[in-house]
């Protein structure tokens, strides 16, 4: 026997489990939007620095590593458009050194936090010191006498060294600088300065090939930052142009997945 159907019964059920299943899909979507943005410290701006030295076939490279090529695939005469392979090691020009890179089970570098990558940024000026010493590594007194000029180095920051070493990149063996016995001469962090900036940066950033002096063996500021879960920025731009605090940093890193190390396009927003 079949039985009547109460439309209005029915139409009311069917309502109230479409408005049940629109929350559920509501929640879910405020879930993804949520973890997709990320609050970040607020700036102001209306001056930018690019702090990232270009990519070319000529530029410099770690001795030993892999240099940067760039091959055309496809051009406008055979296929109506460009197009172009890269080649590169994740350390070639200005790059992002992830935890991972030398602690195993750290941060790869597509899980840098987005707060940590739009954040301030400090710079300090160890241009005098290292025009007398090529070997020079920044100790915490420079640190303390900049914090006792600028204040205390901020929270979150990116803390950088400014060695002006970015004015020899164009003249690879100038920024590479090897001695004659194969040891690399240019400046970099003391590992005590690296566990000073520690407690209280997100990450520390340079204009050499290394946050580590060059001659070093062990590379133990690397190790101090990495450790601890920060990263490091190396073979910056433009570092004159910086002032020593105000800027807000944007660290465009490629989000590769699992990477150690990535290219990153980096700009200053200056107010």
């Amino acid at each position: 026997m079949k039985h009547p159907i109460n439309l209005s019964k029915s139409l009311a059920l069917g309502m109230a489990r479409a408005m049940a299943l629109a929350m559920a899909l509501a929640m879910v979507l405020s879930a993804a939007t949520a973890q997709a943005i990320s609050p970040i410290q607020p700036f102001t701006a209306s001056k930018t620095i690019d702090l990232t030295q270009p990519m070319h076939d000529d530029m410099v490279f770690w001795p030993g590593g892999v240099p940067f090529k760039k091959e055309r695939l496809v051009d406008y005469d055979t296929g109506g458009y460009q197009l172009h392979k890269f080649i590169m090691g994740e350390n070639t020009g200005t790059h992002v050194d992830a935890p991972l890179h030398f602690i195993k089970g750290n941060k790869p570098i597509d899980q840098l936090a987005l707060e940590h990558l739009i954040l301030p940024i400090v710079v300090l000026d160890a241009q005098h010191a290292v025009a007398k010493n090529n070997d020079y590594e920044l100790t915490p007194a420079d640190i303390k006498n900049w914090e006792a000029e600028h204040g205390k180095v901020p929270a979150n920051s990116l803390f950088v060294m400014n060695t002006g070493w970015h004015k020899r990149f164009d003249s690879p063996q100038k920024y590479i600088n090897m001695d004659g016995d194969n040891v690399m001469r240019f400046p970099g962090f003391s590992v005590a300065a690296a566990k000073l900036l520690v407690r209280d940066v997100a990450g520390i950033g340079i204009d050499t090939l290394s946050i580590d002096h060059g001659s070093s063996k062990t590379f133990a500021a690397h190790v101090v930052m990495l450790a601890a879960n920060k990263y490091q920025v190396e073979n910056m731009a433009s570092l004159d142009a910086l002032p020593a605090t105000g800027a807000t940093a944007v660290i465009g890193v490629l989000p590769v997945r699992g990477g150690s190390q990535a290219q990153a396009r980096i700009f200053a927003l200056l107010p």
